[in-house]
C-alpha cells in the first residue's frame, strides 16, 4: 500500500476512535449522570409529596387539637347542648376547615355526633366508618381514648381514602380527664391530589387503592419496596416514582405516583448530540484539512520525488530536474537528489567520453600497428636504396670529369681517365637501374599504406551510443576542448532557438566532435536549431554561421573531400571536415555548406538523426 492511503487510513482510524471514545464517554458517563440527577429530582418530588401528605395530616391534627382543647367542645360532649351544635357543627364550618367528615367520640368509643358530606356537591355522604354507633373494636386509635394522645393517618373507607386526625377533648386549658376524641377527616379526592402536586410542583396521581377485600394488587408493602427506592420506572418522556402509603393499621392503602418529565435528560441528550455532531463535524473538517495540508506539504511533494526517481530509474534520460523550491526536509532531499543525478549524469558523460576516447585510441593503435607492418618493408627498401646510392661512385666520377675537361699532357693519363669514366658510367647506370627498381617497390608499398589508411578511415560498424542531451550544454562541452588559439580567434554566439528545442536524443560524442571541428573551422554562430520529421525519421537541424572569408561556389562541393583545404601550410589539412562528413553520414545524417561567395562568410548545415529511447543501446548525459 502506498503512503497516501496508509496516512488517510491511519488518520481516519484515529479520528474514528476518538469519536467512538467521545460517544462512549457521553453515553456511559455523562448521560447516566444526568439521568441520575433526574432520578434524584423525581425521588425528591416524591419526598415532597410525602411531606405534603404529612403536612395535610398535620393541618388536620392542628384543627382537631384546637377543637378538642375547647371548653365549648368539652361541655358539648357532656351536655350535648344545641347551641354549640347549631353554631359550630354545620356545613359552613366544615367547609371552612376543608373537612369531609367530623365526629365526636366518647371514652367508650361511641359516636356522640358525626357528619360527612360530598366535597363537590355538598350532599350528605354516608361513610362506612361512621355507619355503626361505635368505632370498630380493632380500631387502632381506641387507645387514644384512654391515654388522651393525638393521632393522624390514612383510613380506608367505602368512598375512598380519608386523611384523618384525632385529638383528645380537654377542658380548654389542656387539662383532663379527656372526655373523648374529636376526629376530623378529609377525602383524598382528585382535587386534593392536584393540590398536593401543585405544592410539590410535580404531576401526582393515584395509581392504586386497596380494594374492599383488602387486596392491593401490584403494589409492594413498605418492607418489600425498600423505601425510598421502590417503584422507579422510566419511559422515554417521564421518570415515574411510585410510593405506597400505609393506613392506620400499617397495611398498604394507596399508591401515589409522581411523573417528572425527563427534561434534563432530553436537554442533556440534545446537548450531547449537538456536541457530538459539532465534534464529528469538527473532526471531519480537521481531518480533511489535515489531509489537504498533509497532501500539499508532504504527500504530493513526496509523490513527485518518487515519480521522478521511478522515471529516472526506468528510463535513460537524466536531464530532468525536480527543481523543488522548498525550505523543508523534502526540499533539501529534492535538491540533494538533483545534485546526485547531476553528478551521475556527469560521471556517465565522462565515462562515455572516456570510452569513446579509449575506442579511438584502440582504433588508432590498430591503425598504427597495421601501418607499422606496412612501413617495415618500405623502410627496408629505403635503406637498401640509400646503401646503393651511397655506394655509387658519384664523387669519383665527378672528379674524373673535372680533370678530363682540362687539357691532359700525358696521353696515358687521358686514356686511363676515359677508361675510368666508361667503367664508372656503367656502374652508375647499374646503380640507377637498381634504384629505379627500389623506387618502384617503394611506390607500390606506399600505395599499400595509403590503401590501408583509407580502409581504416572507413566508418566503424560498432553500435552508436545515443544519449539524451541539451544543445547549449553540448556546445559548451565542445568549446571547452577547442584549442585556446582557436578560441581567441573567434567569438561564439548561441541562438535562443537552441534552448527552445529542449532535450533531444542523438550521438552526443559525435555531435560534440563535429561542433568542435566546425568551431575550429571558424564557425562563429550556431543558429536556428529545430527538430523536423522526414519520412518517419526525426532529425535535429543545426545551422552554423561564420563571418569569415566565405567559400567560392566552385569549392562548395569539395570542402568535405579528404585532403581538400583552403588553408596553406603543413599539418593535417583537409581531414577535419572530411571526418565530420564521414561520422555524420555513418549515423544516417548529412552535412553540407552554403556561402554567398568570397568575403561573405559561410554557413554549415548539420542534420543529425534523433532516436527513440528503445531504438538502440543508450546512456544518459547532460
Amino acid at each position: 500500500m502506498k503512503i497516501r492511503p496508509k496516512v488517510v487510513t491511519l488518520l481516519s482510524v484515529v479520528f474514528a476512535a476518538l469519536m467512538v471514545g467521545e460517544i462512549s464517554v457521553g453515553l456511559t458517563l455523562l448521560l447516566p449522570r444526568f439521568e441520575a440527577i433526574e432520578t434524584s429530582d423525581a425521588l425528591t418530588a416524591m419526598t415532597r409529596v410525602e411531606h405534603s401528605v404529612r403536612e395535610a395530616l398535620g393541618a388536620l391534627q392542628v384543627s382537631a387539637t384546637d377543637w378538642g382543647n375547647w371548653a365549648d367542645t368539652y361541655r358539648f360532649v357532656q351536655d350535648h347542648n344545641a347551641a354549640y351544635s347549631s353554631e359550630n357543627l354545620n356545613l359552613s364550618a366544615m367547609r371552612q376547615l376543608h373537612l369531609t367528615a367530623l365526629a365526636f367520640i366518647d371514652t367508650e368509643g361511641n359516636l356522640l355526633w358525626s357528619h360527612s358530606f360530598d366535597p363537590l356537591s355538598g350532599a350528605p355522604l354516608r361513610l362506612d366508618l361512621f355507619a355503626h354507633p361505635a368505632l370498630p373494636a380493632d380500631f387502632p386509635w381506641r387507645d387514644a381514648l384512654r391515654n388522651g394522645r393525638a393521632h393522624n393517618g390514612l383510613i380506608a373507607t367505602d368512598h375512598g381514602v380519608l386523611l384523618a386526625a384525632v385529638a383528645p377533648i380537654l377542658d380548654g386549658y389542656g387539662n383532663g380527664p379527656a372526655r373523648g376524641l374529636v376526629m376530623m377527616a378529609r377525602l383524598l379526592t382528585p382535587a386534593e391530589i392536584v393540590a398536593i402536586g401543585a405544592r410539590v410542583q410535580a404531576r401526582v396521581s393515584v395509581t392504586a387503592v386497596r380494594d374492599s377485600g383488602g387486596h392491593f394488587p401490584g403494589v409492594p408493602s413498605p418492607a418489600e419496596a425498600g423505601y425510598p427506592a421502590d417503584g422507579i420506572a422510566k419511559t422515554p418522556d417521564v421518570t415515574q416514582v411510585s410510593r405506597t402509603f400505609a393506613d392506620i393499621h400499617g397495611q398498604p392503602l394507596v399508591a401515589l405516583r409522581v411523573d417528572v418529565p425527563r427534561e434534563v435528560t432530553a436537554s442533556a441528550r440534545a446537548t450531547l448530540v449537538s456536541a457530538m455532531a459539532f465534534t464529528v463535524g469538527g473532526a471531519v473538517a480537521v481531518l480533511l484539512l489535515m489531509l489537504v495540508m498533509l497532501d500539499r506539504m508532504v504527500l504530493a511533494p513526496l509523490g513527485r520525488v518518487t515519480r521522478h526517481a521511478i522515471a529516472l530509474g526506468s528510463g535513460d534520460d537524466l536531464t530532468p530536474r525536480l527543481n523543488l523550491q522548498r525550505a523543508d526536509e523534502i526540499g533539501a532531499l529534492a535538491r540533494e537528489f538533483d545534485r546526485m543525478v547531476e553528478r551521475v549524469a556527469e560521471s556517465r558523460r565522462q565515462l562515455v567520453d572516456s570510452s569513446f576516447n579509449a575506442g579511438i585510441a584502440e582504433f588508432s593503435r590498430g591503425i598504427l600497428h597495421n601501418i607499422g607492418n606496412a612501413m617495415t618493408p618500405l623502410g627496408v627498401r629505403l635503406a637498401q636504396l640509400q646503401a646503393h646510392l651511397r655506394a655509387a661512385p658519384a664523387a669519383d666520377l665527378e672528379q674524373a670529369l673535372a680533370e678530363r675537361e682540362r687539357p691532359v699532357a700525358d696521353a696515358a693519363r687521358g686514356a686511363d681517365l676515359d677508361e675510368f669514366l666508361r667503367l664508372a658510367s656503367r656502374e652508375l647506370a647499374a646503380v640507377v637501374k637498381a634504384a629505379e627498381d627500389d623506387v618502384g617497390v617503394i611506390a607500390r608499398q606506399a600505395a599499400i599504406v595509403q590503401n590501408a589508411l583509407a580502409a581504416e578511415l572507413q566508418p566503424a560498424c560498432a553500435p552508436v551510443v545515443v544519449e539524451s542531451l541539451e544543445l547549449p550544454a553540448v556546445i559548451r562541452q565542445a568549446v571547452e576542448i577547442v584549442p585556446d588559439s582557436c578560441r581567441e580567434q573567434v567569438r561564439i554566439e548561441l541562438d535562443s532557438s537552441l534552448r527552445s528545442v529542449g532535450t533531444v536524443r542523438t550521438a552526443r560524442t559525435v555531435l560534440r566532435l563535429v561542433l568542435q571541428n566546425l568551431i575550429i573551422n571558424a564557425a562563429e554562430a550556431v543558429r536556428a536549431a529545430a527538430v523536423v520529421h522526414d519520412s518517419g525519421q526525426s532529425q535535429l537541424l543545426l545551422r552554423c554561421e561564420d563571418t569569415g572569408v566565405g567559400i567560392a561556389a566552385e569549392d562548395l562541393g569539395h570542402i568535405f573531400e579528404r585532403g581538400y583545404s583552403t588553408k596553406r601550410g603543413s599539418g593535417n589539412l583537409g581531414i577535419g571536415l572530411h571526418w565530420c562528413a564521414t561520422a555524420v553520414n555513418a549515423l544516417g545524417g548529412r552535412i553540407w555548406a552554403s556561402s554567398d561567395g568570397p568575403g561573405r562568410g559561410a554557413t554549415l548545415h548539420l542534420a543529425m538523426p534523433l532516436f527513440d529511447a528503445t531504438a538502440i543501446p543508450s546512456t544518459e548525459a547532460a
